[in-house]
């Protein structure tokens, strides 16, 4: 057969096997034609169940063995039972397999499948998100896309929800994945998970937009449920239980009885809810059960499961949840099975028992029973002669074999069923296991998505958004895309294990590693629990595009495969930060550094940047060095030092060399400070230096190192055993606030390219014990000057003025004395006077007239220095002013200042003639 016109046509061509007044009959709704005439159904041998779909095998005769069975694939079908009420039961279904077996030259025989819709989506494996929808919102979706795109599923198939199904008890899920499944395996887990069941009716569903005047094609609709007690009636309405006999005129259940099995007496469910960690008590639900077989033996026996975090949305919708498991292990706690005759059966209806002497004693509501599960075996009411010539074709294809219940129907019996059925007011719920129904995916790859020029994006929780590469973006038009475009509605919020994650509390107080993936970073995802809804990033993985960072500029992998580390990338630039670790042999460095400013920490053997795993050598130790400024702050004190510790071994602030030369400086000090009291009369010198020297032997009490309380002193200690130089190619100042030691044990040298000055506010005095002072002008003039004092010059040997030109004495008055002698010049006049002769040697001595002198008289320059100073006082811990305080300043001159701080918290102004320091005095109030 070339199409499916000349299909149709053979089938209409031959009809010699009418279907009337038979008691199967099969209809098949071709796109061209209803034909119920072309394969008479022989047997017939099946099953249906709430919760399990429909699954019919026809084994049929017909007239023409040449029927194409590709052509019957996917066709819609019908399978027709009369009834002992002269009514049709009706099975409808599609095709889903087609046999073709013996045929004896008049008969053919073909073989069926029907299936009804949920089941042939077996067939259809998908992977997709869903978001912000419930799971009978995800279920409709779905449904409605199989009508949508398929033609023979919007004719054959419809659903209905029960319309007293409260949608308010099952809240929205952010995210919902089908990973790998079936959309029948989709939609089962889904609908097991909470609680709703489903059974397969024959014909269309309540709300059907198909006019049934001109409804052609057989259709079933798959009915969703909470509340067993909404299911219709079976048509059977009230059976009764009598030995079916060839005789009896209505169909009856000839085996009853029941069976109970063990169940456990509560049902435990614990899922962790990472958005309240600390209330574990809301993370636990029990049910217990209400049955009241298995005594202690079943009180001792907890299901208890973990479940997969944050399963319910809230601690109610957890509640809800466990009371689905106990109470599908009270729907398994007790049923009834029966056999009978009853052709109107099907499952997801009730009836009513009479007739049972034990059923009979109890309440009528009580009598109802409802059909879970049910098996058909039947054969149709052909001719003596051709029946039994279509019974040994079937044989001879084994098909008797493959219908396992065939075995019991005998030729007085031509329809057995047999069934379980619970009471109609048992709770039916399906069964849901997690460690079953998940499809537990192994480790998948996704990229981290977000909004548009965004590189970072997450939430306050470090939560990031993801986009599975394998999600179609036809398979999520529903929802404009979200799921596959790209962009942050492709996910819900997901976590980012990190290999150190602390316990808060906040963020503040937190402590862990902290690396983000950025925005199109591949990383690796796992699934808690074994449910694709519950995503959590693992890691972080490399690609083609997203290769391993370089730590040189001049090459990456694999020549420079020594280098590891971390390197972040500037948002919106290409500079970097990293720290990176050279484990090159005999070559090890490590590297904290950052482009903006070339700043960079160096440590161990210093190299330039490697390529291909060489570099040339620039150093060896630490190197701390930017193209911006840099500061080194410590508050308890800096040391600096080039003392060697071999291996680090020494303490931090290890300085026994530094200490001894302290002590030794000290020494010279208060030796020479001594010598300078006593020969120049000078001030003692040398405490602060003593307490200086002192700060530092206790520099590291208080530590780890050392017991004591007066260390951790904020002072700058440098040591250089082989040298120190300070240089600057500008100026250079060396200060202190109270005092400036220049000290040597050996000599101090002081050279200047142009010039020295020394300057004090109060004086200068210089000593030297040994070898004289020594003051040379190699040229120019040398200025000994006093503007407001004298100018003495004292020798405990001689004086001596010698000049290679001339020797220049002037002064208003002046006085010359010796011993015993004196001569004074003041005035005009001339004074000699002595105790002796006085002897003058001279060739010619010559006496004229009156003259004179006139000295030269000097402009010397007058000055006053005034120096004024006051403090702010403010409160330690809220840094507001204090107004109001008393105070007493005690200054160096000896004066002192009584005062009271103003509004702003200030002082008044002390002003000095001399600097020193000023030691403030704060009085309490009542002072």
């Amino acid at each position: 057969m070339d199409s499916a016109s000349e299909f149709l046509r053979v089938l209409q061509h031959e009809r010699s096997l009418s279907t009337a007044h038979r008691a199967l009959r099969l209809r098949l709704a071709h796109a061209e034609a209803l034909l119920d005439d072309v394969l008479l159904p022989q047997r017939i041998e099946g099953s249906e169940a709430i919760c399990g779909g429909l699954a019919y095998r026809v084994s049929c005769i017909a007239s023409d063995a040449t029927l194409p069975l590709k052509e019957l694939i996917a066709l819609p079908a019908e399978i027709q039972v009369v009834t002992d009420r002269g009514q049709l039961r009706s099975i409808c279904g599609i095709v889903t397999e087609a046999r073709s077996g013996d045929a004896d030259g008049a008969l053919a025989t073909y073989q069926l499948v029907l299936r009804d819709a949920l089941s042939v989506m077996e067939k259809r494996v998908n992977s997709r998100i869903f978001r912000y929808q419930n799971e009978l919102e995800i279920v409709q979706v779905l449904f409605d896309e199989w009508r949508h795109a398929n033609a023979v599923l919007a004719g054959a198939f419809e659903y209905e929800l029960d319309p007293l199904c409260d949608m308010r008890l099952y809240p929205p899920r952010e995210q919902t994945m089908q990973y790998n499944e079936s959309d029948a395996a989709f939609v089962r887990r889904l609908l097991r998970r909470r609680g709703i069941s489903w059974t397969v009716r024959p014909g269309r569903s309540r709300g059907t937009s198909v006019d049934p005047l001109h409804d052609r094609i057989p259709a079933h609709t798959l009915v969703l449920f909470a509340d067993a007690n909404h299911l219709p009636e079976n048509a059977a309405g009230s059976v009764r239980y009598h030995r079916d006999d060839a005789t009896g005129e209505r169909d009856t259940i000839t085996h009853w009885g029941a069976a109970r099995t063990l169940q456990p007496g509560s049902a435990t469910r614990h899922s962790w809810d990472y958005k309240n960690p600390g209330a574990a008590q809301f993370m636990s639900t029990t049910a217990r059960a209400s049955h009241d077989q298995g005594g202690r033996l079943a009180a001792s026996l907890d299901d208890y499961l973990i479940d997969t975090p944050h399963a319910g949305n809230d601690v109610e919708d957890s509640w809800r949840l466990g009371q689905l498991r106990m109470q599908r292990h009270e729907f398994e706690a007790k049923c009834f099975h029966g056999e009978g005759s009853v052709r109107d059966f099907c499952a997801g209806q009730y009836f009513t028992l009479q007739g049972h002497p034990e059923i009979d004693t109890h309440p009528a509501p009580e009598r109802q029973f409802v059909i879970t599960e049910l098996q058909v075996s039947a054969r149709n009411n052909l001719p003596g002669d051709l029946s039994a010539r279509a019974e040994r074709l079937l044989a001879q294809n084994g098909w008797h074999a493959m219908a396992g219940s065939a075995q019991g129907s005998t030729p007085e019996r031509a329809v057995q069923v047999r069934f379980t059925a619970v009471r109609r007011s048992v709770p039916i719920v399906p069964a849901y296991d997690p460690r079953v129904d998940l499809p537990h995916p192994q480790l998948q790859s996704a990229l981290v998505v977000g909004p548009q020029n965004e590189e970072v994006h997450c939430d306050r929780l470090g939560r990031v958004k993801i986009r599975f590469p394998g999600m179609r973006a036809a398979d999520h038009e529903h929802a404009h895309g979200a799921g596959a475009s790209g962009s942050a509605a492709d996910s819900a919020w997901v976590r980012v294990a990190s290999n150190w994650a602390g316990n808060g509390p906040g963020s503040q107080q937190q402590f862990g590693a902290l690396t983000l993936p950025r925005v199109g970073t591949e990383v690796l995802v796992a699934f808690l629990g074994g449910d694709p809804d519950r995503p959590v990033i693992l890691s972080q993985v490399f690609n083609q595009s997203g290769e391993p960072p370089a730590f040189s500029p001049h090459g990456g992998l694999p020549g420079n495969r020594y280098l590891s580390g971390l390197k972040s990338r500037e948002i919106g630039g290409g500079r970097a930060n990293q720290l990176r670790f050279d484990d090159t042999r005999g070559e090890i460095s490590a590297q904290l550094a950052s482009e903006h400013g070339a700043s960079q920490l160096n440590l161990g053997w210093l190299t330039h940047p490697k390529e291909n795993g060489m570099a040339e050598p620039r150093g060896e130790g630490a190197e701390l060095r930017s193209d911006r400024s840099t500061a080194i702050r410590g508050h308890e004190g800096i040391l600096i030092t080039a003392e060697a510790a071999p291996k680090a071994e020494g303490s931090q602030l290890s300085r026994p060399g530094l200490i001894g030369l302290a002590g030794l400086m000290e020494s010279v000090v208060d030796e020479l400070a001594k010598l300078a009291v006593q020969h120049a009369g000078d001030e003692p010198e040398g405490a602060r230096l003593a307490e200086l020297a002192a700060k530092l032997r206790r520099w590291d009490e208080g530590s780890n190192v050392a017991s004591g309380t007066n260390g951790g002193t904020p002072i700058i200690a440098v040591s250089a055993p082989a040298g120190l130089m300070l240089a600057s190619q500008d100026k250079a100042v060396l200060t202190g606030e109270t005092e400036v030691d220049i000290v040597s044990g050996g000599d101090v040298a002081a050279s200047a390219g142009q010039s020295i000055f020394l300057r004090a506010a109060r004086g200068i005095s210089a000593f030297t014990h040994a070898f004289g002072i020594k003051v040379v002008a190699g040229r120019g003039n040398v200025n000994v000057e006093a503007h407001q004092g004298d100018v003495e010059v004292k020798s405990s040997r001689r004086i001596n003025l010698i000049s290679a030109e001339a020797i220049h004495i002037e002064a208003p008055a002046i006085r010359i004395v010796s011993q015993g002698a004196q001569t004074d010049w003041v005035n005009g006049t001339i004074v000699q006077q002595s105790t002796g002769e006085q002897l003058v040697k001279a060739s010619t001595v010559i006496s004229s007239g009156p003259g004179g002198g006139t000295p030269t008289t000097p402009d010397f320059a007058k000055s006053a220095m005034r120096t004024d100073e006051r403090l702010v006082l403010r409160n330690l811990q809220t840094r507001e002013p204090i107004p109001g305080q008393g105070y007493i300043a005690h200054l160096s001159d000896g004066r002192t200042i009584r005062g009271v701080s103003d509004e702003h918290g200030r002082t008044s102004l002390v002003s000095s003639d001399a600097l020193g320091p000023i030691r403030f005095e704060f009085l309490p109030p009542s002072v």
